[in-house]
């Protein structure tokens, strides 16, 4: 069984609440009732047994009856990625939350084809990846960040302690991830670029060389965004986070 979202907020003195959306998915959907136990999480690394007490109108309130503490990852992986063109950045949302992916901060390269999000599908975003975390016991919810561009994050991240920047181009043939890892064996943070389906543009490459990131290759093939991002991400959770 998942365990299911609940607000930091409405989890206080061995009791919870659940409203909304959440609620209506629980009593209508999956038609708990007084008296089952459920499995509950906050988003901030806790996950609950619980027993519902009380069903309304629109809410329900329980019992904690135990909790523990789930660990997050030591190294966190970044997606800094294009944006796809409709459900398929929806898909790499489900994917990246499942294989634990720290976050996700949406780029806007030259060639980029989507340039902008609206609140409304941030939102939408935001429950695709709460919906992953609990299908996958994750501990918690990995963040969609508003789109930023690339020159104006580059030089920003650049340069921090302990973080690799990698970045996945068609045009290197030589280093591969695995490599890279072998020279970089502490690290706490990484970063991965995924750019748009039209390729980088060369001022990009140009200016991510210039503050030190790390081109590697995915292969021979050329993947779409999203496949690129899956790929690279498993490689590196699978080294560092398992």
């Amino acid at each position: 069984m998942p365990h299911f979202y609940v607000n930091p907020k409405d989890i206080k003195d061995k009791s919870f609440v659940i409203e909304n959306e959440q609620f209506h998915y629980l009593s209508a959907v999956r038609r708990f009732s007084v008296g089952d136990e459920i499995n509950i999480f906050d988003g901030l690394g806790n996950s609950y047994k619980a027993r519902i007490d009380n069903i309304g109108k629109k809410s329900m309130q329980g019992t904690i009856l135990s909790s523990k503490t789930l660990v997050l990852p030591e190294t966190k992986i970044s997606l800094y990625t294009a944006i796809p063109k409709g459900e398929r950045f929806d898909w790499l949302i489900e994917k990246t939350s499942e294989i634990g992916v720290s976050k996700i901060v949406p780029i806007i390269y030259v060639r980029s084809v989507v340039k902008e999000l609206s609140e409304n599908k941030l939102e939408r975003y935001k429950k695709i990846s709460i919906s992953a975390s609990s299908q996958s016991w994750r501990a918690d919810i990995m963040p969609i960040e508003k789109p930023v561009k690339f020159n104006e994050i580059a030089e920003k991240i650049s340069g921090k302690e302990n973080t690799l920047n990698v970045l996945p181009w068609e045009s290197e043939e030589e280093k591969n991830i695995l490599d890279l890892l072998k020279e970089n064996k502490d690290i706490k943070n990484i970063n991965i670029f995924i750019g748009p389906e039209g390729g980088f543009d060369k001022t990009e490459i140009d200016l991510a060389l210039q503050n030190g990131f790390k081109t590697v290759t995915l292969g021979k093939n050329i993947l779409r965004v999203e496949t690129a991002a899956i790929v690279a991400s498993s490689i590196l959770t699978s080294i560092y986070n398992l």
